[in-house]
């Protein structure tokens, strides 16, 4: 069996709420509004191969039920609390200015948009001068969504959806 390297990549973001539940109300609205909830999301941790292309979301169909592997950050909560979630994500370059992946960070908390961005560059840089100081760390971009719930629950959540992989 060979392993699948992601390649083809896009970003999404949506907002939920319900009277009901979040994980089977707010959440799955949440999917809804992303354009993901016909999906199984699979969830990754935060490491992006170098040859990973981000496209548009638009340019990309799957049938119902397929997998959809996910970069995410998930944030629940209750009727009127500032509910924010997001992604910060980059490219380390070594010294030969050559991209070898991207890294990225995911922060959820009750936080509002400013708290929010310097959480996520607090976390890239630490993430990054822990464990890849080595190389470069260039071309961030951040993906936020933020939502204060009018019913019992609500979820913010933001992505980086793998949609095509190569084979080694």
């Amino acid at each position: 069996m060979q392993n699948r390297i992601p390649y083809e990549f896009f970003e999404t973001k949506g907002i939920g709420s319900s009277s009901l539940e979040h994980h089977a109300g707010s959440y799955h609205f949440a999917l809804h509004s992303a354009g993901i909830c016909n999906y199984n999301i699979i969830t990754y941790s935060s490491t992006i191969p170098c040859d990973a292309v981000l496209i548009d979301k638009e340019n990309w169909k799957a049938p119902f039920g397929s997998e959809l592997m996910c970069i995410m950050a998930v944030c629940n909560g209750e009727e009127s609390e500032l509910l924010a979630a997001g992604i910060i994500y980059g490219w380390l370059y070594n010294e030969n200015d050559e991209k070898i992946g991207g890294l990225a960070c995911e922060v959820s908390g009750c936080y509002p948009e400013d708290e929010l961005k310097y959480r996520l560059e607090m976390v890239i840089e630490d993430l990054w001068a822990k464990t890849y100081s080595q190389y470069q760390l260039k071309d961030l971009r951040y993906i936020t969504s933020q939502h204060i719930p009018q019913e019992r629950y609500g979820t913010a959540l933001v992505a980086l959806c793998f949609v095509s992989f190569k084979d080694v």
